[in-house]
């Protein structure tokens, strides 16, 4: 049987001249979290510019945010770029649906 995932959704503006501080940072979570078998993908806006959507993502039979490395990561960001943790709209969190193969009710 394979677990669902779970996905958390992470909307950061990062201002043009501290680029390279949130690229230093974002390492450091991206580290922590693969370090616990976990994902960390990072995409930029095409259209608006220093808008960035995070993905972290994992299985729910544990969440990555109970470890300390992974959690000082996710505080780092959001404190460093003057969010509050955790922000409401910014952060949205995800289950997996599942797809059955046809014919298979869901």
């Amino acid at each position: 049987m394979t677990l669902e995932r779970r996905l958390i959704s992470i909307r950061r503006l990062v201002p043009a001249e501290r680029r390279a501080e949130y690229d230093d940072t974002w390492r450091g979570l991206h580290a922590a979290v693969t370090a616990v078998g976990a994902h960390a993908w990072r995409f930029r806006s095409d259209e608006v510019e220093g808008l960035f959507l995070e993905f972290l993502e994992f299985g729910t039979d544990a969440d990555i945010r109970a470890e300390l490395d992974v959690l000082n990561g996710i505080k780092a960001l959001h404190e460093g770029f003057h969010d509050p943790y955790p922000m409401p709209r910014t952060i949205e969190e995800w289950i997996e649906v599942p797809t059955l193969p046809l014919g298979v009710p869901e």
